[in-house]
């Protein structure tokens, strides 16, 4: 993408784009939500293009906090978005194509950012296919869910946000590609030394997946990324990854039941799961 600057009335858009003109295109957008304080999350046409907008504007602190990391060269979250997204991509992870990103400044701060991207192919969420799924689905599914994660882990990128909702089956019908899994919202991930970090990555997969899953294909998804990680190059112990994040899940349903008024038990036996 080619850094790009728009003038508005409301402030400047700085960012970059995948072609000249998009940011244009999308300013009086941009200015109207920040104006409003709207979240965006939805499908736009422009110049015959279907895009998907991603934008919020930084409450309270958060926009002085992230005016100034942002001088000092830290990206805000969409920023970062895109960034990470790129990084997946160029990798050969299937992960949404970053368009464009940018933040609304005026007077030095952030007053909106924005992420634009291609579409993704019709898909549907993990957790939704995989209730309605045969059992042969969701072995193929559980293996490469297993796979891309291990080879993630083993650059060392921690997702921070690896739930089920951010990970979508779907086919692109315009690629020889058989993978079907997408990986979604990889804004938190910062890159970790190796061992960082993973656990909390695996406590985020299992806080629904252990209500999903039957006992036997969790235990067959743990055994499969154990195996990956090893044939990555990056070995890991289950007897001593899985009681930490054993912990990361009890602290992520204890969130959610203050959150949701729930009342969801907080522990989880990880020792079933361990080979002896």
């Amino acid at each position: 993408m080619k850094p790009a600057r728009v003038a508005t009335a409301h402030g400047t858009l700085v960012g970059a784009e995948e072609w000249p003109g998009l940011l244009a295109e999308l300013a009086h957008i941009v200015t109207e939500a920040a104006r409003n304080g709207l979240v965006l999350g939805t499908s736009k046409e422009i110049a015959r293009r279907s895009l998907w907008l991603k934008g919020d504007h930084l409450p309270g602190s958060a926009r002085w906090r992230y005016s100034l990391r942002r001088a000092l060269g830290i990206p805000v979250p969409r920023e970062r978005e895109a960034r990470n997204l790129i990084w997946l991509r160029e990798r050969l992870f299937r992960a949404p194509r970053p368009l464009a990103s940018a933040v609304l400044l005026r007077g030095g701060v952030v007053r909106y950012q924005l992420l634009v991207l291609a579409p993704l192919p019709v898909h549907r969420s993990l957790s939704d296919a995989w209730r309605a799924a045969s059992a042969d689905e969701r072995s193929r599914w559980s293996a490469e869910l297993a796979r891309e994660v291990a080879r993630l882990h083993s650059l060392h990128f921690v997702h921070r946000d690896l739930h089920l909702r951010n990970v979508v089956i779907g086919r692109d019908p315009f690629s020889t590609d058989e993978r079907e899994l997408w990986l979604l919202d990889a804004w938190h991930a910062p890159f970790a030394r190796p061992g960082r970090g993973v656990a909390y990555d695996l406590g985020c997969l299992l806080l629904d997946a252990i209500a999903l899953f039957e006992p036997q294909e969790l235990g067959a998804w743990l055994r499969d990324y154990a195996r990956e990680r090893a044939a990555q190059g990056s070995p890991v112990e289950l007897a001593s990854l899985l009681p930490q994040a054993a912990r990361h899940r009890s602290a992520l349903v204890a969130r959610r039941n203050a959150r949701e008024g729930a009342a969801v038990g907080l522990d989880w036996d990880w020792r079933p799961f361990v080979e002896r």
